[in-house]
């Protein structure tokens, strides 16, 4: 697979986290497919050459006379698409990977484009602020959320921003990021042996979306008793514009570290709080725990895909008053968040840039097999819902249903017939995850709840199997939470050559259940294919699990119909 990524964030630009997203990225990305990374300069600095991330460093030509802002933005558009055409041509990409909405404009013709925003524009901006510029700004961005084939974001926070923009006329899809835990490492209060206990703000010197003067009147509530009592001092790391009416008395020097100097300090803080406001996603927090440091961050925020307050994080509330007081508890209790600390650093470690790309190139193969309307209906927001039910279910249903679902599954493969003439089978489940090949080595097992080792979730809307790669196909305990019943069914009968048999559950709904079929009637009328729908009370076990099946065979027509809409 051919991979053009292009992004106006050089990998050389430490601060922001977008330059390390392009280097570590792109790095990983290159064990998997052979990708030609683009920078787009759009800065007066001096043009850096290409390097081992970058291939190619264009900027823009200045013809054409441009003044208003949107002349100057259609100008800077044609003379990168000018420049690109070469490359375009050469290399022939499968899919152009636009990083950033200044990246778009170029490509906006072309019909495979993955567009990935890290943050939305408009989410920073007042109406006070916008001006002539900013609101072409905002023209580009709508424009690239609303016309790729496929938009990534990397929290639900972020994603309902971008539904919000674009008017609800894309579906993105939520993806995990990477960290380099390897690099972060721990010196805390303990281990120093200094009995200071470190409090500290990592990010921009930012009010309106950081929220760093909350931290500070916070602080300066606690007053300086308190930090001489307890032994704390208070930090803060960054860059940025800080109100010379501060009282900064408690604190020690605003510092802007990079580097290893960077990841001492993260390694120094016993406690690290996070006040923001707005945080499309918020790696500060995620690189706090890769370091062992108790955590405090707001919720509500792009943190929730990581932070789970009582597990891995403490909540801190908006309020500066009520913002000392959890801050106060944290430094009094800190002893007793060993655990909390424990379980940050192991959160942590599951985002690895592998995972981010393997979720990326899942994405990316849906693009190849023109899927895009199978991508639209599988991950639209609603599915993050329905797996958002999911977690905060309770583990006696959890158990309860994978159980039922071990039963059900083990029925219909003795049904079937596993064991004799060697055919391939797939069983779909909700959360049911067999461990080593009790089942068989031609039995395959899928899980809808849970997210894989790519990083995102398998839906019954967007299989990633080929035509006809399974003998026959077993569904039980993943029909419940499907959001689009047709199309799900049609994703069954192509990947199945035999037969589909779905398992049903009956009776009380699971609380992430998005629908319940009992009729006859409508199994048979979301059938709209030439495979036969039979019922089949043998697979019921009515006495031991209250599920029902449906059985579809297949006449032998359907695959030409699936053939064309799926080449």
């Amino acid at each position: 697979m051919r991979i053009l990524f292009v992004t106006t964030e050089h990998p050389g630009c430490l601060f922001g986290g977008l330059g390390t997203f392009t280097r570590e990225y792109v790095r990983e990305l290159r064990r998997h497919a052979d990708v030609k990374c683009v920078y787009f300069h759009l800065h007066d600095a001096p043009l850096p050459s290409p390097d081992l991330t970058v291939d190619y460093v264009i900027a823009p030509e200045h013809i054409f006379e441009a003044f208003s802002p949107e002349a100057r933005i259609l100008e800077v558009a044609a003379s990168f698409k000018a420049q690109l055409e070469p490359i375009l041509k050469s290399f022939r990409p499968d899919v152009i990977h636009c990083n950033d909405r200044q990246t778009y404009l170029p490509f906006r013709f072309e019909n495979n484009v993955f567009y990935s925003s890290h943050l939305i524009f408009t989410d920073l901006l007042t109406s006070n602020t916008m001006n002539d510029l900013y609101f072409q700004e905002v023209k580009v961005e709508r424009c690239a959320l609303e016309n790729s084939s496929v938009v990534g974001a990397y929290s639900d926070f972020s994603a309902k921003s971008v539904l919000k923009v674009a008017g609800g006329r894309c579906s993105p899809v939520v993806l995990p990021l990477g960290l380099n835990v390897e690099r972060f490492h721990s010196n805390k209060r303990k281990k120093r042996g200094d009995g200071i206990l470190n409090v500290s703000y990592f990010g921009r010197f930012e009010d309106v979306q950081k929220g760093v003067n909350d931290f500070i009147f916070a602080v300066n509530r606690l007053g300086p008793r308190f930090k001489e009592r307890n032994k704390v001092r208070y930090h803060l790391y960054g860059k940025g514009f800080l109100d010379p009416g501060l009282d900064l008395s408690l604190f020690e020097k605003p510092e802007f570290l990079e580097g290893d100097d960077l990841y001492n300090a993260y390694a120094d803080a016993d406690i690290v709080i996070m006040p923001s406001r707005y945080e499309p996603f918020g790696l500060t927090g995620l690189e706090a725990m890769a370091s062992g440091a108790l955590l405090l961050v707001a919720g509500g925020l792009g943190m929730d895909m990581y932070a789970e307050p009582g597990r891995n994080c403490i909540s801190l509330p908006k309020s500066p008053v009520d913002m000392a007081q959890v801050l106060r508890d944290a430094v009094l209790d800190y002893d007793s968040y060993s655990l909390v600390q424990e379980n940050a650093v192991s959160t942590a470690r599951e985002w690895t840039w592998e995972r981010c790309v393997k979720s990326h190139m899942y994405i990316y193969r849906q693009i190849c097999q023109r899927r895009i309307p199978q991508i639209a209906s599988a991950y639209r927001m609603e599915e993050r819902e329905v797996l958002d039910s999911y977690r905060k279910s309770n583990d006696v249903e959890k158990i309860h249903c994978a159980e039922m679902e071990r039963i059900s599954a083990g029925c219909a493969l003795e049904k079937i017939g596993v064991d004799s003439g060697g055919k391939k089978v797939l069983v779909i489940t909700g959360n049911y995850e067999p461990e080593g090949m009790s089942f068989g080595k031609n039995v395959r097992f899928v899980s809808v709840l849970n997210e894989g080792s790519e990083g995102i979730a398998v839906r019954l809307e967007c299989l990633p199997f080929r035509n006809d790669e399974f003998d026959e196909v077993v569904v039980a305990g993943a029909w419940e939470s499907v959001l689009d019943p047709c199309g799900a069914l049609m994703e069954l009968e192509r990947i199945a050559r035999d037969s589909v048999i779905v398992l049903y559950k009956k009776g009380q709904p699971y609380s992430w259940q998005t629908f319940q079929m009992e009729n006859k009637k409508d199994w048979k009328i979301i059938n709209s294919s030439s495979w036969e729908c039979n019922f089949e009370s043998q697979f019921a076990m009515e006495k031991t699990v209250p599920y029902g099946a449906v059985v579809y065979k297949n006449s032998g027509h359907i695959k030409e119909v699936l053939d064309e809409n799926f080449a």
